[in-house]
């Protein structure tokens, strides 16, 4: 059996494996004859026993049996596991209120959005209805035996994320993810007159288009506001196609203190911290209230209406895998500043695999620039443009990836993301899963040049979910589907249970691991599971409805 390997403060912050579910007896009951807390921790699952093949080939999980009653929340909604709603701040472990962690009122539908959300109009052109131009452009000129090398280069420089056109609110954003060492913000403190800490912010700024966000930020460093709230200004710019509901999903592990020292923080809830929506075309600007910085794990901002795709997310910059803080390793693989030369980008790009998507068309459109013929230009073209069709889709695998007929879901890394297909194809959704149990296979390929990892993460399926109001007033809001919510999170792969790592791509053949997860919960309504790369979070993620 493959041995975990020591978590020191724990990549997701999963939280210790024994002595961490509260007394029963003193819990109350609710409706369905369970007794929990709510909103203070729920009870905790135990260990998921996880062990590997002799081959090293598979990993196999049998997750914890699920605290609540057995039901079908798909059938017969919303389940034994739904939780009634509780109009409060949660509670940590201590039984301290936990500040903004209610993110909706009848009163104030909008709790945790600080202030107005400030709207302005934008040019709402996107990498891909530029590229797709530069695509059009380039083959007529091909076709009239010219070369265009200045779309040519415009096209190159777009997917590295070099400034194309000064109205352009892309520019710094790659297609290319290779400057993961850029993107890491320590939030600053703020103290009043009298010198004493009253909280800290954080600017980021992101880009919505098609199934992308991009950010720039990945990292967030919340060292300096520990024991104090703090707030997120977010700058979103909203693109062609990227029409969506700005949903930042924050969440939380308790009071570190209460866990064994060297061990890491128990992960306790998760919530919906707005749910806004934004047009085309605009800048949209948003100031978040956040809880204490002792309690920040990670902050998953995730579009509904093309969800798994269109997700990123926001690290603890203070995580540690196997002793390095996870900023450490992008700065392994890509270097510490990928942008300070032209020699230091291309050897951070060189990182990405020739399978990718956008690497592909990167070589196209830079093969097509060094020639002087223009019929070779026509085939760079082309072959740029297939790339360009895979790229736009992450819910099929790209070409030359084969999923896995035996498995219910395929993941491909490549480019520091997840690309995913579903058996059958169409919208990653796994209908077979209603109640427990339920055995899942997940085939997992790496197409980059260096190791990526796995881990499972359930919302709310053993340990409970709520939502609270239907709160976007807005017609052109998302309906009761998706109202603000709470979960109370927990492990399922991966994580304390052991490593999962998908070895790196070679002599062009991509590494490959499978996991064999066998849920013995009932899902959650709102999402399935949440599956993502550890090492490398960003937009590394796949879940699953």
């Amino acid at each position: 059996m493959k041995q975990p390997r020591h978590w020191l403060v724990g990549l997701l912050c999963f939280g210790v494996l024994s002595g961490c579910s509260p007394d029963l007896a003193e819990l109350r009951p609710n409706d369905q004859g369970l007794r929990y807390l709510h909103p203070y921790p729920q009870p905790r699952p135990g260990r998921s026993p996880q062990w590997t093949s002799l081959d090293g080939s598979t990993t196999y999980v049998s997750t914890a049996p699920g605290l609540f009653p057995e039901s079908n929340p798909y059938d017969d909604p919303p389940g034994t596991n739904f939780i009634n709603n509780v109009n409060s701040n949660m509670f940590d472990g201590f039984g301290r209120e936990m500040p903004n962690t209610l993110p909706s009122t009848p009163e104030r539908p909008y709790n945790l959005i600080d202030g107005d959300v400030i709207t302005s109009r934008i040019a709402r052109r996107s990498p891909t209805t530029d590229l797709h131009s530069i695509l059009r452009r380039a083959g007529t000129a091909a076709k009239r035996g010219q070369i265009d090398r200045v779309s040519l280069q415009e096209a190159v420089d777009i997917i590295e994320g070099n400034a194309v056109f000064p109205d352009r609110t892309y520019n710094g954003f790659p297609l290319l993810h290779y400057n993961g060492p850029n993107k890491v913000k320590q939030v600053k403190p703020i103290y009043s007159d009298s010198g004493e800490l009253v909280g800290g912010a954080v600017n980021i700024h992101q880009i919505w288009y098609d199934s992308h966000i991009e950010s720039d930020t990945a990292f967030i460093d919340p060292s300096k506001v520990f024991d104090v709230p703090w707030t997120v200004t977010y700058t979103i710019d909203v693109l062609e196609g990227g029409s969506d509901d700005f949903s930042p999903f924050v969440i939380y592990v308790d009071d570190p203190f209460l866990s064994p020292k060297g061990a890491p923080p128990r992960p306790l809830v998760a919530m919906d911290a707005a749910f806004y929506p934004m047009d085309v075309g605009t800048r949209n600007i948003f100031k978040i209230k956040m809880s204490r910085g002792k309690y920040f794990n990670l902050i998953y901002n995730w579009g509904w209406r093309i969800h798994a795709p269109r997700v990123q997310v926001l690290d603890n910059a203070r995580k540690v895998i196997n002793g390095r803080r996870l900023p450490d390793y992008q700065r392994m693989t890509f270097g510490k500043d990928p942008l300070a030369s032209r020699q230091a980008q291309l050897a951070a790009i060189a990182k990405i695999g020739e399978m990718a998507p956008a690497k592909r068309m990167w070589r196209a459109f830079r093969d097509a620039l060094a020639s002087d013929d223009p019929l070779s230009v026509l085939d760079h073209l082309q072959s740029a443009e297939a790339a360009f069709d895979d790229w736009k889709d992450r819910t099929k695998l790209p070409a030359g990836v084969e999923r896995d007929p035996d498995a219910d879901l395929t993941l491909f890394y490549v480019n520091n993301t997840i690309y995913g297909e579903i058996h059958g194809g169409g919208i990653p959704v796994l209908n077979e899963w209603k109640t427990r149990p339920q055995r899942v296979t997940v085939t997992l390929l790496n197409g980059d040049h260096f190791v990526h990892g796995y881990a499972n993460v359930d919302f709310g399926g053993n340990r409970g979910w709520e939502n609270q109001f239907q709160s976007t007033l807005s017609e052109r809001g998302v309906g009761p589907f998706f109202t603000f919510g709470r979960v109370h999170w927990w492990p399922v792969a991966g994580g304390p249970w052991g490593l999962i790592d998908i070895p790196p791509v070679a002599d062009g053949v991509p590494g490959r691991h499978r996991v064999v997860m066998d849920f013995n919960f009932d899902p959650a309504r709102r999402l399935r599971f949440y599956q993502f790369d550890p090492y490398y979070h960003d937009v590394a993620v796949f879940s699953i409805h």
